[in-house]
């Protein structure tokens, strides 16, 4: 990994109030959100990190505590409410229940400070997050390039439940991404597009420079100005590898891939640090809390396809 040394990002999007519930262990309370985990991630490399959110008031302290501590600046607007998420894990933990408790109000452009990072992550976790004259306006701007988890803009609240929902806006801030991230079903309800491939080709020819379709344990897929690249989550060894908790590995993924673009890795090399990064924070509730050495230790132990 090459040296981040004055490169920065900000995040834009909730940070939640998460309940985990994982068969065999005790519930736990912990703070989420795209931004959360992702801004963990960052700041564990050693990235200048600014963050955007909504939170009730009694929850600021202890919802941006952990982010403040590891140096990011979080800059927090009142809400009446904060995002509540209740996760419920499967026994094999592949597949997530999740149920909405509670809403923050919409982050707007009134919100938005002055923007002082080249690249911008925007992590909404529900449609209606983040306005569209926000995403409107930094886009017009031309001044920063954007990383974007579209889990946020293709699901919808309703009486608590987490529906899938195609994103309205779609048609119009696509072309604005320079990288996004989807799993196989948000990427298939974005482009109607159930192969992966033809489903990050699609996103590709919207003038997406980084298209990356997660897919779990069976890795990840990454266009890049129409050529893919196939990255393994498996070890080489072919050993098991300890899961815990895998809430908020595809915002560590996302991070830790944009951390390898601005870092001027390639992009097979950064998704390869990606999925180790994601790998380690599985192993572990709460956000990553590896560093560099530790990842690309591990992303060196992967399959190589």
């Amino acid at each position: 990994m090459r040296g981040l040394t004055g490169a920065g990002v900000t995040l834009i999007g909730p940070v939640s109030q998460d309940i985990v519930r994982v068969p065999g262990r005790e519930a736990r309370a912990q703070p989420g959100g795209a931004v959360y985990y992702a801004g963990m991630a960052l700041r564990g490399f050693g990235l200048p990190v600014e963050i955007i959110t909504r939170l009730a008031k009694a929850d600021r302290e202890h919802l941006t505590r952990e982010l403040r501590a590891a140096g990011a600046i979080v800059n927090v607007s009142p809400s009446a409410q904060t995002t509540g998420f209740i996760n419920e894990y499967s026994e094999d933990k592949a597949r997530r229940a999740q149920t909405v408790d509670g809403r923050a109000a919409p982050i707007r452009m009134d919100d938005l400070p002055p923007l002082r990072t080249r690249w911008v992550y925007l992590g909404p976790l529900l449609q209606g997050d983040i306005s569209a004259d926000l995403i409107s306006h930094i886009a017009a701007q031309r001044r920063h390039r954007i990383a974007l988890d579209v889990q946020g803009f293709v699901r919808r609240a309703s009486g608590g439940k987490v529906l899938a929902a195609d994103w309205p806006g779609k048609t119009s801030f696509l072309p604005c991404i320079d990288i996004l991230k989807a799993d196989d079903a948000e990427a298939a309800l974005l482009t109607g597009q159930t192969d992966r491939e033809a489903a990050a080709r699609h996103l590709s020819g919207q003038g997406i420079e980084h298209v990356v379709i997660t897919s779990g344990g069976s890795g990840a897929l990454i266009c890049h100005r129409g050529v893919f690249h196939h990255v393994s989550i498996r070890l080489a060894s072919g050993e098991a590898w300890p899961i815990s908790d895998t809430t908020g590995c595809g915002d560590t993924f996302l991070a830790v891939y944009l951390a390898g673009v601005m870092s001027g890795e390639p992009p097979f090399a950064a998704g390869r640090l990606a999925a180790a990064a994601a790998a380690l924070k599985a192993r572990d509730f709460g956000p990553l809390r590896a560093g560099w050495e530790d990842v690309r230790e591990l992303a060196s132990r992967l399959q190589s396809s």
